[in-house]
C-alpha cells in the first residue's frame, strides 16, 4: 500500500517548498493510480509511460519524487533520470529595450509598485520563489540567506537598488514583504505570471519574453556584458556548477542563425 498522505507529512518536515511537495505527492499519486506497491518493473513502466507523454524535465522530476517516496519508505532503489540535451542557446528573454518601454509604460502609469517588483528581479537575479520571500529588513541590511533549490543561499542586494526603492518601502515593517500586488499584498506565482502577461500586452511587448525567470536570465546576460566572471555569476545566481551559468555566454537561436547566414559563403 502506497502511503500519500505519510508521504506528504514527511516531505513537510524535511522542509520543502510547498509547491515541491505539491508535485513530488501528485507524482506518487499518478504512480499509486496503476500501482500498490514499489518495484522496479513499475518504476520502470511508469518513467515510459511518463516519457510517452512529458518533456524529459518533467519525467526527472517525477522521478526525483519516486525515489524521495523510496527514502521515505525505506526501499532501496535505484532509477536513472532521463538525460536532458544540452542547451546550446538561450531565447524568450527580455532585452534592454523592450525593459525601458516596461518601466516607461509603469512610470507614466504611477505603478511604482511594479516597478519595485521589475527592479527587485531585474537588479538581482532573483528566482520569483526567492524575491517572493524579501522583506524590507532584506533589502535594508544589503542582503539575506535563505533556503531554496534545496541549499543555503546569499543573494546581494547591490546599493543601486537599495537607493532606487528605498522610498517605496519606506512605510512597510521591517517584517513586511516587499514584493507586492498592485492592492499591497503579497501575490502568488501564477498571478506574477498573469500580471507580467497584462502588462506586455498593455505596452505592446511580445508575451514570450515576459515571464518571472526572464528577468532572471537579462540580470545574468547584463552581468556578463559588464564583469566577465562566469564563476561570481553563478556564485550570484546560487548555481551548483559553472556549467549551469555558461549557458548565458551563448547567443540566442536568432543570433546564431544570424552569424551563420552571414558567415558560410561557401
Amino acid at each position: 500500500m502506497i502511503d500519500i498522505e505519510g508521504f506528504r507529512a514527511y516531505l513537510c518536515e524535511e522542509e520543502l517548498a510547498p509547491n515541491t511537495v505539491k508535485s513530488y505527492t501528485y507524482a506518487v499519486q499518478l504512480y499509486a493510480e496503476k500501482h500498490d506497491e514499489i518495484t522496479k518493473s513499475g518504476l520502470i513502466a511508469y518513467k515510459q509511460e511518463q516519457l510517452a507523454k512529458h518533456k524529459p524535465a518533467t519525467v526527472n522530476l517525477r522521478i526525483a519524487a519516486m525515489l524521495a517516496y523510496c527514502r521515505f519508505a525505506k526501499i532501496p532503489m535505484r532509477l536513472k533520470s532521463v538525460k536532458l540535451p544540452l542547451r546550446t542557446n538561450i531565447d524568450n528573454v527580455i532585452t534592454p529595450e523592450q525593459l525601458d518601454t516596461l518601466l516607461r509604460g509603469l512610470a507614466l502609469d504611477h505603478n511604482r509598485c511594479w516597478i519595485v517588483n521589475i527592479r527587485l528581479l531585474t537588479k538581482t537575479g532573483m528566482r520569483i520563489s526567492e524575491a517572493m520571500r524579501v522583506t524590507k529588513r532584506d533589502i535594508l541590511s544589503g542582503s539575506v540567506t535563505m533556503h531554496t533549490k534545496d541549499h543555503m543561499r546569499t543573494i546581494l542586494f547591490p546599493s543601486a537598488l537599495i537607493d532606487e526603492i528605498c522610498g517605496d518601502i519606506a512605510s512597510l515593517s521591517a517584517a513586511d514583504l516587499v514584493f507586492r500586488g498592485c492592492d499591497g499584498y503579497p501575490v502568488t506565482p501564477g498571478g506574477v505570471c498573469g500580471s507580467l502577461r497584462w502588462y506586455a500586452e498593455k505596452y505592446g511587448i511580445p508575451k514570450a519574453v515576459m515571464h518571472p525567470h526572464s528577468f532572471r536570465h537579462f540580470f545574468a546576460i547584463e552581468f556578463l556584458k559588464r564583469r566577465n566572471d562566469i564563476a561570481l555569476l553563478a556564485d550570484l545566481l546560487g548555481h551548483s556548477s559553472l556549467d549551469m551559468a555558461r549557458i548565458y555566454l551563448r547567443q540566442s537561436q536568432q543570433q546564431q542563425r544570424e552569424a551563420i547566414d552571414s558567415t558560410v559563403d561557401w
